[in-house]
């Protein structure tokens, strides 16, 4: 991951650790949790994660940007297969992983962080994954062809907002199937 670069081996692996750990503390449990208890259950001294995140927001922040890392790297293995509709495996995982992390996406908002502005880089690398995938779909007549990467970018943007709406954060089956109902939309018609 690219913030973890030039650290030693072992604070590496500890960042990763409290990395994963905060993630899904905070999809079981909300934002509550602890620092210290984050640390506790990642197997580290408190010390560690006040190292790596002298706040709570800026943790906050290292879930989401490494969030998308994950969502980019998932997308390159995508692309490196030959699904055409690879663009609807890639949508439903974003979709997915935003409903579990409703709870860090709405502190950060709270926090006027912008994921787009925060990591453009990465936020780009993932649009820019994205926009490979759909055009294979374009070319493979998968996806509707009047649909753009921005729109796509926006119905995935919608979707947080509509399992939001629909109170479904903590419920794959219904996120899954409210991301099944928007991605239909874009799917080519006969």
């Amino acid at each position: 991951m690219s913030s973890d670069r030039g650290l030693r081996a072992d604070a590496r692996r500890n960042r990763e650790r409290v990395l994963r750990t905060a993630q899904r503390l905070f999809a079981e449990d909300g934002l509550g949790v602890s620092l210290d208890e984050i640390a506790r259950r990642a197997g580290v001294g408190p010390g560690t994660v006040h190292r790596h995140f002298p706040t709570k927001e800026a943790l906050y922040l290292a879930v989401a940007i490494d969030e998308l890392e994950r969502l980019v790297a998932e997308a390159r293995a995508l692309a490196a297969g030959d699904d055409p509709a690879a663009l609807f495996t890639q949508l439903s995982r974003m979709i997915a992983m935003g409903a579990e992390n409703a709870a860090v996406k709405s502190a950060l908002i709270a926090a006027e962080f912008d994921l787009r502005t925060a990591a453009p880089d990465v936020a780009a690398d993932l649009a820019g994954q994205v926009a490979d995938l759909l055009d294979r779909a374009h070319a493979a007549g998968a996806v509707r062809p009047d649909v753009t990467v921005d729109e796509v970018m926006a119905l995935v943007a919608g979707a947080f907002a509509a399992i939001r709406h629909a109170d479904a954060e903590t419920s794959s089956e219904r996120s899954a199937h409210l991301a099944e109902i928007i991605l239909d939309g874009l799917r080519a018609r006969p």
